[in-house]
C-alpha cells in the first residue's frame, strides 16, 4: 500500500484546495444562479454520457491491457497510439449520430420551461470531445502511478473556473452563451494540460501499435472493451440520469438545488474516485500473477479506510447542514435539497464501505458480470426516478439513487465472496460507525449560539475533534495514522524551511 498511501496523501492535498474552493462556491455564488448551475449540470451530464459511447471502452482498457503490453523502450508497444485510434473512431462515430442526438436533447429536457437554453445544445460536441481525451489520458497516465496532477486537470480546473465564470455573469460581463463558452474554455484548458503532463512524463511517444498484428489481442481487446463499453453506458445511466430526470420532468432551478446538494456530497465520493485511480492498476497486476491474497489485503484495507473517511466527512456535513443553509444565499429554496444531501451522501458512504470491488471485478476475468449488473442498476435508477421524483421531488430522485446505490454494492460484494472467497468487511467497522454516531449525537444536542457561522465552525470542529481522536487514538487505521503522521512531518519540513521552528 505505499504507493497507494503516497498517491493519496498528495491527492488529498490537492483535492483539499479543490474542496475548499467548492465549499465557497456552492455556499456563496452556485445559489445565486440556480439556472446557470441547472444548464450546466444537464450540458455536462449529457456529455459525459456520450463521452462512454465515444470512449468504446478505451479507458478500463488502458489499465487492463497495460501490464500485458509494458515495455518503456518500445513506448509500450504503441498501446497509447492505438487507443487514441480507438476513441478517434469513437467521435467520428459520435458526430454522425449528433443530429439524432441533438433532437433526443430537445424533445426530453430541453423542452417546455428549459426551452430557452435549446440553442446550447450544440455545446455538448466540444464538451464530449475534452471530457472524453482527459479521461482517456488520465487513466493512461494512471498505469505510472500518477493520479494527482491528472486529477487537478480532470476535477480541478472546473472548480476553479466556473464560480469566477457565475460571477462574471452575475456582473453582468458576460450572458448565457458567454458562461457555456468560458466552460468549454475550461475543459479545453483541461485537456491541453493533460496532454502536456503526458508529454513532460515522456509517455507521450506514438508509434505502430503491435496489438494491429496479432490477430488474437485485438479478439481480446475487442472483446473486453464491448462488455466496457456496454458496463459504462449502464454505469453512467445510473449515475447522471437522477441529475437529467429532475430537469426533464421539474426544471432547471429545480435541477440546479440537486446539482448544488449533489456537490456538497461529491466531497465524500473523491477520495474513493484516488483510490480506484490509483488501485486500480495495482490491482490489474496483482490479478494478471494470480496474487489474489495481496489484492484481498488492498480490498479490506480499502473498506476501513475509506468508511473512516467516508463516514466522518459524511456526518460533519449533515452535522453543519442547516447552518450550512442558513448562511446562503435563498435559503428557503435551499433548504428543499437537504434530504438530497443525506440519501446522496449516505449512497457514497455505502460505497467505500464495500471498497474498491468494481476496480477487482473490471480488472478479472468476470468483467462480464459488471455488464449485467450496470445495466440492472440503469433500469432499477431509471425504474426508481420515475416512481419516486412523481412522490417526493427532489428527494425522490436522491432516495433512488440511494436504494440503486445499495443494491448494486451489495451484489458485487456478494459476487466477489462467491467468486474470490474475500471479502471487505471487518470489526473495526463497528467501533468506526459507533464513534462517528456518537461524536454526531454529542454534536446536534448541544445548545445552538445566535449565530449560524458560530455554530457551524464551533459543531464542526468539535465533531472533527471527537472523532478524529477516537480513530487516531485507538489506532481502528494504521494506514491513516500514518497519513496524519506524514502530514505532520511535513508541516515541520516547511516550518524548519522558514525558520519559525527548530527541532
Amino acid at each position: 500500500m505505499g504507493v497507494i498511501q503516497r498517491q493519496g496523501f498528495k491527492y488529498s492535498v490537492i483535492n483539499f484546495v479543490g474542496v475548499a474552493i467548492g465549499i465557497i462556491s456552492t455556499l456563496f455564488i452556485y445559489p445565486n444562479a440556480l439556472d446557470i448551475i441547472g444548464l450546466f449540470r444537464s450540458l455536462f451530464d449529457a456529455s459525459v454520457l456520450a463521452t462512454i459511447v465515444v470512449l468504446l471502452g478505451s479507458p478500463t482498457s488502458a489499465v487492463r491491457f497495460f501490464p500485458k503490453y509494458q515495455d518503456a523502450e518500445s513506448s509500450h508497444k504503441g498501446l497509447l497510439s492505438w487507443l487514441l485510434i480507438v476513441y478517434g473512431a469513437g467521435f467520428l462515430l459520435f458526430l454522425l449520430f449528433f443530429p439524432f442526438i441533438h433532437e433526443l436533447i430537445h424533445r426530453y429536457i430541453f423542452h417546455e420551461r428549459n426551452a430557452i437554453y435549446a440553442d446550447f445544445i450544440i455545446y455538448i460536441v466540444p464538451l464530449t470531445f475534452c471530457i472524453g481525451l482527459t479521461n482517456l489520458l488520465a487513466r493512461y497516465i494512471s498505469n505510472f502511478r500518477r493520479i494527482v496532477i491528472p486529477s487537478a486537470f480532470e476535477n480541478l480546473t472546473i472548480k476553479i473556473t466556473l464560480p469566477l465564470i457565475i460571477l462574471m455573469y452575475m456582473q453582468n460581463w458576460i450572458n448565457v452563451e458567454g458562461v457555456v463558452i468560458a466552460i468549454v474554455l475550461s475543459y479545453i484548458l483541461s485537456t491541453i494540460g493533460m496532454t502536456a503532463y503526458l508529454y513532460k512524463l515522456g509517455q507521450y511517444r506514438l508509434t505502430r501499435p503491435l496489438i494491429m498484428e496479432d490477430r488474437e489481442a485485438l479478439k481480446e481487446y475487442s472483446k473486453f472493451s464491448w462488455y466496457s463499453l456496454l458496463s459504462g453506458i449502464g454505469s453512467q445511466i445510473a449515475f447522471r440520469i437522477d441529475g437529467l430526470m429532475v430537469a426533464s420532468i421539474l426544471e432547471f432551478k429545480s435541477s440546479g438545488i440537486y446539482a448544488v446538494a449533489w456537490a456538497i456530497t461529491d466531497v465524500i465520493a473523491k477520495p474513493m474516485r484516488a483510490l480506484g485511480a490509483i488501485s486500480g492498476p495495482i490491482i490489474a497486476n496483482h490479478i494478471e500473477t494470480g496474487n489474489l491474497k495481496e489484492v484481498g489485503i488492498i480490498y479490506k484495507k480499502s473498506s476501513l479506510n475509506m468508511t473512516i473517511i467516508g463516514l466522518g466527512l459524511f456526518l460533519l456535513i449533515w452535522t453543519g447542514l442547516p447552518y450550512i443553509f442558513e448562511i446562503m444565499p435563498n435559503t428557503e429554496l435551499m433548504k428543499k435539497g437537504a434530504f438530497v444531501v443525506f440519501f446522496l451522501g449516505l449512497a457514497q458512504v455505502w460505497d467505500m464501505i464495500t471498497g474498491v470491488n468494481g476496480e477487482i471485478i473490471t480488472y478479472s476475468k468476470y468483467y462480464r458480470f459488471n455488464l449485467y449488473l450496470t445495466l440492472f442498476l440503469a433500469i432499477t435508477n431509471i425504474g426508481a426516478n420515475l416512481v419516486l421524483i412523481d412522490l417526493y421531488g427532489l428527494t425522490g430522485a436522491a432516495l433512488a439513487t440511494c436504494i440503486s446505490f445499495f443494491l448494486f454494492n451489495l451484489a458485487k460484494l456478494l459476487f466477489i465472496k462467491v467468486k474470490f472467497g474475500i471479502q471487505p468487511l471487518s470489526a473495526k467497522l463497528i467501533p468506526v460507525i459507533a464513534f462517528g454516531v456518537g461524536s454526531w449525537l454529542v454534536c446536534i444536542f448541544l445548545p445552538d449560539a445566535e449565530s449560524p457561522f458560530i455554530n457551524l465552525i464551533y459543531k464542526s470542529v468539535l465533531f472533527c475533534a471527537l472523532y478524529g481522536f477516537s480513530i487516531w487514538k485507538l489506532n481502528l487505521s494504521p494506514d491513516i495514522n500514518q497519513w496524519i503522521m506524514n502530514a505532520i512531518r511535513k508541516l515541520r519540513k516547511v516550518k524548519d524551511v522558514t525558520g519559525e521552528t527548530k527541532e
